[in-house]
């Protein structure tokens, strides 16, 4: 398999080029209502999930009270895959923040899948290598980065993920809350206000509830440190 299709390899993709796969994935859907939990802490770890529609938030529970949101997924992302690792129990949950459509696999179900469709096991390979990746980075920005440079990585990488570009600008639709971004950068509500503010003020991004649009990319990730 050439090395540009690992690269470029999505689940849109793959689903496209395997009719049979795609079937699959649409008599399994599921509609989450907003506000529903997919899987609560406890619960047995044993399905791995891919969005097909909506948005997810992951997170833990401090206390509680204090809950601790750890990622939040959108259309083709996927979640739960340390289930294909073995059966353990959760340390985390899963809540639709918005009405969403998944589907859900077993271990056995999802291994199957894989011996079956070769282009779904390089899209399975690739994304267990994504999470290291992010992983690593995450902990690297905190370490190494103050607040403000991982607030601004956090808009870079975004951008580099779901970003769609608008000529010499970036458009990031459906956009995290300040609140959000904070928990997901281990900063305050407040900080983020004021880096959004103060990048908005220098005419590097412009923002509203639903979209922010990144007018000088190359300028936002200069501002790292």
């Amino acid at each position: 398999m050439p090395g540009w299709y690992a690269e470029n390899i999505n689940l849109q993709s793959v689903l496209d080029s395997n009719p049979s796969l795609k079937t699959l994935f649409e008599t399994g859907q599921t509609n989450i209502a907003r506000g529903d939990y997919i899987y609560l802490p406890e619960e047995k770890m044993d399905s791995i999930y891919f969005i097909l529609k909506g948005k997810i938030k992951l997170g833990t529970y401090r206390n509680a009270e204090t809950e601790v949101i750890t990622a939040i997924l959108y259309e083709g992302d996927v979640f739960s895959e340390l289930s294909i690792l073995g059966n353990h129990t959760r340390n985390d949950f899963a809540m639709a923040m918005e009405n969403a459509i998944v589907v859900g696999f077993t271990q056995e179900k999802l291994k199957s899948i894989m011996a079956d469709f070769p282009e779904f096991s390089v899209l399975m390979m690739k994304i267990m290598s994504e999470r290291v990746t992010e992983m690593h980075e995450r902990l690297e920005s905190l370490i190494f980065m103050d607040s403000q440079s991982r607030i601004i990585d956090f808009l870079v990488k975004s951008v580099e993920k779901r970003g769609h570009r608008m000529g010499y600008e970036w458009v990031l639709r459906n956009f995290y809350t300040h609140q959000d971004i904070a928990n997901l950068t281990s900063t305050s509500r407040q900080s983020v206000t004021m880096i959004l503010n103060k990048l908005r003020k220098d005419n590097i991004i412009q923002f509203d509830r639903k979209r922010m649009l990144i007018r000088d990319l190359d300028k936002l990730k200069s501002l790292i440190k």
